[in-house]
């Protein structure tokens, strides 16, 4: 579709030059005062107008001012003579993209839209894409219905629109960065940038560089200034994941950055202030390093204003299912399919105990979606460590000469100690139900002794 111009103009010659000039390029449409184009943009959408300041009922300069207070979506040139100059100059403080002076010259006219549109279109691209993430990373992308997770859902909302420093800690795979992102796109930073950064990937000798900064001849190779992950991330969030990692010496820098917000580039001294909020990340025991020595207490302190500590998902069981459908919606959609997981394979997924976490059920997902060709996953198509699960090996715990009912028990013993006496767990598993169980743990109290 063409792009959409209104010419407002109080001069007929204006308005019928403009016409003429554009309309094999453009759909034009006319307003011949201030009111009339106010009333034309509230009633449909262009892209563009080319405003006159001077204008009867209402000035270009009040019709500008509408369109910034209503936050109308357009862009405008205004068209103006050489006494109202300083007129145009204030049209263009309240969000006028430029202006041009009467005569002007036509194909100078024509250059002009044709930027003024495209830095439009790619202002529009630039807020889908931010809307895309925001969205993303929305609160409602998070699943879990869990008490642990709720607990953590009341936490963001706590710490989203301040600037605290948030410590994450969690296992290998339980979603750190996906909290990280959700703090910083649903809070006041979110039109800043988010900058992560993986401190357990970057060598030592290059980690100080990646984070500060160089300024040019600072080192050999050095031949340009770059700039580092502080400098890039204000206005908006820093993510340092796996914290744990970083050597002492980056540790001591990086706790005067948190104390007075501001760095100097390796090979330079200038103090450099910086904006921004530190969302770190670990996996490891940070108490457990300070008492070893690899880690500052000082630094722990200050990065552990906000703790949100995600569980492993063998600890959010309820979980499991909610996060299957979901993943297998997604690479459904991906992928083309109409894939469902079978009962069978969602009872083999409650039973296992996750060792990977999230990424590693997302990761077993998108590989049962791609490779099954029945519309129908069903447990032939899991790796063996699904069943060893929920399969005790029988030969173990059930003894020739054994009676039903001590066999019985032997099972029952040992499946509660496979799922880590998770007696929800135990009597799915045994496809029995919990009330059943417990009357039989009531009676037979050794069970529960491993």
């Amino acid at each position: 579709m063409k792009p959409t111009i209104l010419v407002a103009d109080d001069e007929l010659g204006i308005r019928e030059l403009l016409v003429e000039l554009l309309q094999d390029i453009y759909n034009v449409t006319t307003a011949q005062n201030g009111l009339e184009a106010y009333d034309l943009l509230k009633k449909e959408k262009f892209d563009l107008i080319l405003l006159d300041l001077r204008m009867p009922k209402m000035t270009g300069l009040e019709v500008i001012k509408k369109i910034h207070d209503e936050k109308i979506p357009t862009t405008v040139i205004c068209v103006t003579a050489d006494k109202d100059i300083n007129s145009a100059i204030h049209a263009i403080k309240l969000g006028a993209f430029d202006y041009v002076v009467k005569p002007f010259d036509n194909d100078k006219m024509l250059v002009l839209i044709k930027n003024a549109l495209e830095k439009s279109q790619l202002q529009k691209q630039v807020q889908y894409l931010k809307n895309e993430i925001s969205t993303k990373y929305s609160f409602k992308n998070i699943i879990g219905t869990s008490r642990a997770m709720q607990k953590i859902y009341s936490t963001i909302n706590k710490v989203i629109n301040n600037n605290s420093t948030v410590l994450i800690t969690g296992e290998s795979g339980t979603g750190k960065e996906l909290i990280a992102r959700a703090i910083h796109y649903n809070g006041h930073r979110q039109n800043g940038p988010f900058i992560a950064v993986d401190c357990a990937s970057i060598p030592d000798t290059l980690i100080e560089n990646e984070l500060f900064g160089h300024e040019k001849g600072a080192f050999t190779g050095a031949n340009v200034r770059q700039i580092g992950k502080f400098e890039l991330a204000n206005k908006g969030s820093l993510f340092l994941d796996e914290i744990g990692n970083l050597r002492l010496d980056i540790q001591a820098k990086l706790l005067r950055v948190l104390q007075e917000f501001e760095i100097t580039r390796v090979g330079g001294n200038k103090r450099i202030n910086v904006d921004i909020r530190i969302i770190a990340a670990t996996n490891a025991n940070l108490e457990k390093k300070i008492s070893e020595g690899s880690f500052r207490e000082d630094l722990y302190y200050r990065l552990n204003v906000v703790n949100i500590k995600l569980p492993p998902l063998r600890k959010r069981e309820e979980d499991i299912v909610l996060l299957t459908n979901a993943f297998t919606e997604q690479y459904n959609k991906e992928f083309h399919k109409n894939e469902k997981m079978t009962k069978e394979v969602l009872d083999l997924f409650l039973a296992y105990k996750w060792p990977g976490n999230v990424r590693e059920l997302k990761n077993t997902v998108q590989r049962l979606v791609l490779i099954s060709e029945s519309e129908q996953i069903t447990p032939d198509l899991l790796d063996k460590k699904f069943i060893k699960t929920t399969s005790p090996n029988s030969s173990s715990i059930i003894k020739v000469g054994m009676s039903m009912e001590e066999a019985e028990l032997a099972l029952i013993r040992e499946t509660i100690k496979s799922t880590n006496h998770n007696l929800s767990k135990t009597a799915r598993i045994l496809g029995i139900t919990r009330k059943t169980l417990h009357n039989k743990i009531n009676r037979y109290p050794e069970l529960l002794k491993d």
